[in-house]
C-alpha cells in the first residue's frame, strides 16, 4: 500500500519542482531584461537589453530616443532626468545623476539610433 501511494506522489512532485524551476527562470529573466521604445521614421521600435542590476522595471524611458533635436542634460524636466538616471543605470550601469555623468550616458546612444 505504501508503494502505491509513493508512486502516486512522485508525478506531483516533479510537476512542482518543474512549475518552480519554470517560475524561477521567468523571475530572473523579468529581472535582467529591459526595454526602450524609439521613435523614427514615424514608427516605434522597441529594443530589448541585459539590465546592469535586477529591478522588477521593464520599460524604460530614453529622451534621446527619437530623431528630434536631443535636449540638454540640464534642460530637462524633473520626469525626463529621473527616466534617464533610471535608463542609464539599468542599461549601462552609470550609477551618478551628475550631469556629467549622463551626459556620457548620453554619449554611449545605441546603434539603432545612428544615422
Amino acid at each position: 500500500m505504501t508503494e502505491h501511494s509513493n508512486s502516486m506522489q512522485k508525478p506531483f512532485n516533479k510537476k512542482i519542482i518543474y512549475i518552480a524551476a519554470l517560475i524561477f527562470v521567468l523571475l530572473i529573466a523579468w529581472l535582467f531584461t529591459g526595454y526602450v521604445r524609439s521613435y523614427l521614421d514615424e514608427g516605434q521600435q522597441t529594443t530589448f537589453f541585459i539590465k546592469k542590476f535586477p529591478t522588477f522595471q521593464l520599460e524604460f524611458v530614453d529622451p534621446f530616443a527619437n530623431e528630434g533635436d536631443s535636449p540638454a542634460i540640464a534642460e530637462l524636466s524633473t520626469v525626463d532626468r529621473k527616466s534617464l538616471v533610471d535608463y542609464c543605470k539599468y542599461r549601462f550601469g552609470v550609477t551618478s545623476d551628475s550631469d556629467d555623468a549622463l551626459d556620457t550616458c548620453a554619449q554611449n546612444i545605441p546603434g539603432y539610433l545612428k544615422q
